[in-house]
């Protein structure tokens, strides 16, 4: 999936999950970084390592798990956040990096990404192809965003009461 495809979809899901601004915010945040910290670790030698440790899904699985677990199991709220509770930002932490776990289940969904052991096998489908200019979306990347992304601001929008 391209960028705007990961944001999209990571807003309106982590949104509708939890009903919070600042969680769906932290998951947008995380939602490219798969992808942009190969630019950090290999520069122009990238696309050599693209989809390799940096999706593999066992750190980032792991790492927001702990996050939320030291957040006692809650989501952010704008009050906890402007003052400065731990438990929020712990929070916040743990959404970033399911943002970037739902980068890389989405990934799964239009090639192959590490399973176990990021040197080993991998897996995922080819269920759409994605476009190959880059900030572009791909007609089966646009028709699962746009299904996804619209189920879920639905769903927000029924758990919040204003449907």
């Amino acid at each position: 999936m391209t960028g705007h495809g990961h944001r999209i979809v990571n807003f309106t899901l982590v949104g509708a999950v939890t009903c919070s601004l600042p969680a769906a915010l932290c998951a947008l945040l995380g939602a490219t970084f798969p992808d942009s910290s190969e630019w950090l670790l290999w520069g122009r030698n990238r696309n050599r390592w693209h989809r390799r440790f940096t999706h593999w899904f066992v750190p980032w699985l792991v790492l927001s798990l702990l996050c939320l677990n030291r957040a006692g199991w809650r989501t952010p709220t704008l009050a906890g956040l402007t003052e400065g509770e731990s438990g929020d930002l712990w929070a916040c932490a743990g959404f970033w990096l399911a943002g970037g776990l739902l980068h890389i289940a989405m990934d799964a969904c239009c090639g192959k990404v590490p399973f176990l052991l990021p040197w080993r096998r991998t897996f995922g489908a080819h269920l759409f192809r994605t476009s190959p200019r880059p900030g572009e979306l791909s007609p089966g990347e646009m028709a699962v965003t746009f299904f996804l992304s619209a189920t879920a601001l639905g769903a927000w929008a029924a758990r919040s009461g204003l449907l």
